[in-house]
């Protein structure tokens, strides 16, 4: 642009420019106003969260402490020692979170990071004494419950009692039923447990005629601890007496699985008896014999109707022993295979040798002039190891020998052509 108003489009620039500083300072300073804004009233419901978390817990600290002594009175010192050490400990973090707000409320200045810090901790602190303490009231609050419910829970627990005391009698009759027919290792794991649960109800009877004394004569003692004794010795009974039940039963399936196991075996037993009498080899019918007698004896003596059973135990030297038989069973197996497999590729192999030995046998003939003593040593030798196969017994050594005839006879012809080349 030329003339008087060439200065115009560079004012426009700065004009656009300018406007575009201006919004973006702009924009920065409202997100910085609302980030301040923001972060304020976070501070601000931080501080009112402490506050209101610090009051509670002053409540709570001084409410517990009349708890503390009415369950004192109630159950005496052991009971309430660890109530009482809760207080102490709630007291101290209470103490903490007054002398930090102390310092929130002075005229001294604080960093917003400090006053932030110190309001969680409060947060934190009343935290911590307000749960122990709450924790501890249930607890004695649960109490409460059991010694107002007593007379009643003494009551049912009297009935339980009888109940187990009925099943010792019971479960007296199963040992000694099982031991007719089951060995001692068969039922050591509920052998003792008559014995067991008749001392866990002689507890449990001593700690309710602690309860029947208390509450007939009007005692304020407490009885919760003994009606706890009880319960347990009940539990322990119940579990020792149930367990002879389901071991009973065990030693039934168990018992049923051996005899299946048994009569598998004798299953296996026949064909290893017909593996051996077929077997052409020698030492595989022995060691065949061998493994079947011992597990043809144990078998005889875990079938005695007069021996008392292990099943478990039984059953495991029964595997044993099958496994032994599986082994030499399947060796025997893949030896009478080898033979079998050797004596039907004999024949093939001796007529093979024949005609290779024969047809060598012509070209040299044919050639007697030309062929030397290489070809004629290898011929020789294949008509010995022919000779040799056709007379062997061991039909996996005449396969072996025949092959040895057909790879000399080869090599004779091979020799031979070359020769006469």
């Amino acid at each position: 642009m030329t003339g008087d108003f060439w200065w115009v489009p560079s004012v426009i620039v700065f004009a656009i420019a300018a406007g575009v500083v201006a919004l973006l300072v702009g924009a920065s300073r409202r997100r910085t106003r609302a980030r301040l804004a923001a972060e304020s009233a976070a501070d601000a419901a931080l501080a009112r969260d402490a506050a209101i978390s610090l009051v509670r817990a002053d409540d709570i600290v001084q409410a517990n402490a009349d708890e503390l002594a009415f369950a004192y009175a109630q159950f005496g010192e052991p009971a309430t020692r660890e109530f009482a050490q809760a207080l102490v400990t709630s007291r101290r973090q209470l103490s903490e979170a007054f002398a930090l707000q102390q310092k929130l409320d002075d005229s001294v200045p604080d960093t917003e990071a400090e006053r932030r810090r110190w309001n969680e901790q409060i947060i934190r602190l009343a935290n911590d004494a307000t749960g122990r303490l709450t924790s501890q009231a249930k607890d004695f609050a649960v109490k409460r419950g059991t010694e107002r419910n007593a007379p009643i829970t003494a009551q049912q627990l009297t009935r339980r009692l009888d109940r187990a005391a009925d099943r010792i009698a019971g479960g007296a009759a199963t040992i000694n039923r099982l031991s007719l027919s089951y060995a001692p290792n068969a039922l050591a794991g509920i052998s003792g447990n008559v014995e067991l649960a008749l001392a866990a109800l002689v507890e449990a009877r001593a700690a309710q005629d602690v309860v029947s004394q208390r509450l007939e004569s009007g005692s304020a003692e407490p009885v919760g601890e003994q009606l706890t004794i009880i319960e347990q010795g009940l539990f322990r009974a119940t579990q020792l007496l149930d367990a002879i039940e389901i071991g009973e039963d065990q030693l039934h399936v168990q018992f049923a699985t051996l005899q299946a196991a048994l009569d598998e075996a004798e299953t296996e037993l026949a064909e290893a008896r017909a593996l051996r009498d077929r077997h052409e080899e020698a030492d595989a019918s022995a060691e065949l014999n061998q493994v079947i007698a011992r597990a043809d004896a144990l078998i005889h003596t875990l079938r005695d109707p007069a021996r008392l059973s292990d099943p478990v135990g039984d059953l495991a030297a029964l595997r044993t022993a099958m496994d032994g038989l599986d082994i030499t069973r399947s060796e025997a197996r893949n030896r009478q295979l080898r033979l079998e497999n050797a004596r039907t590729a004999l024949s093939g192999a001796l007529l093979t040798a024949r005609s290779q030995i024969q047809v060598t046998r012509e070209f040299i003939t044919a050639n007697r002039s030309r062929v030397g003593a290489g070809a004629r040593t290898r011929l020789a030798e294949a008509e010995r190891q022919l000779a040799l196969a056709e007379v062997e017994s061991d039909p996996v050594t005449a396969l072996d020998t025949a092959r040895r005839a057909m790879m000399h006879a080869t090599d004779a012809d091979a020799l031979a052509r070359f020769d006469t080349h």
